[in-house]
């Protein structure tokens, strides 16, 4: 039953999304129907400004660290990790925005970051130099979620079943990012500042 309730509530917190909520509340947009469609970051950051993309990161962000803090309050910290594969799930498919949602990188990001700050610290630094040498934020994003993969397999203390879980929250990112891979090895993905 607590499997159950673990993943009901962090489907239903991570279903927050903060591109939708910015871009329908302040500026009457639904973020699905500009730039890439995705209801993310970056492609809030390139139809609704920067700070509209910057609220949506911390909204993300902060939901991530509310499923971990919540999830693990009430249930444990074993739960942890199914909690965040609830929120993510949440996160990329709202019920409400007919499942199309986000790539979960703030979310997991969030999440992971109070549940193992130091092993997550690492998969962050992975993401800001694969974002810098690149310009490509998806290139960064992949090599996130790649990282997180080699990072809790072999540096954690997680029981195998929650290393199962924290692969399978990464791979569904990579996956995520199908179309942004498809580009990359195309050479059409955008880089920072808008050229390819």
């Amino acid at each position: 039953m607590n499997y159950f309730l673990v993943l009901v509530i962090s489907y239903f917190i991570g279903t927050i999304s903060g591109s939708y909520i910015i871009g329908k509340l302040f500026l009457d947009k639904d973020i699905r129907k500009y730039g890439s469609g995705n209801a993310g970051t970056t492609n809030a950051m390139r139809v609704l400004g920067k700070k509209a993309g910057v609220m949506t990161f911390l909204i993300d962000f902060l939901k991530g660290l509310a499923v971990t803090f919540i999830i693990g309050k009430v249930f444990g910290s074993t739960f942890v990790p199914l909690g965040i594969l609830g929120a993510v799930i949440g996160h990329d498919f709202p019920f409400y925005m007919n499942f199309r949602g986000g790539k979960g990188v703030a979310t997991t990001l969030g999440a992971l970051a109070l549940f193992n700050f130091p092993l997550t610290l690492i998969c962050y630094i992975v993401w800001v130099l694969g974002t810098v040498l690149t310009k490509m934020v998806s290139v960064g994003s992949i090599l996130f979620f790649v990282s997180i993969i080699i990072v809790y397999t072999f540096m954690s203390q997680l029981t195998i079943v929650n290393i199962i879980l924290v692969n399978t929250i990464a791979l569904i990112g990579i996956v995520r990012h199908k179309d942004n891979i498809k580009r990359i090895i195309a050479g059409n993905e955008n880089k920072i500042g808008g050229k390819k």
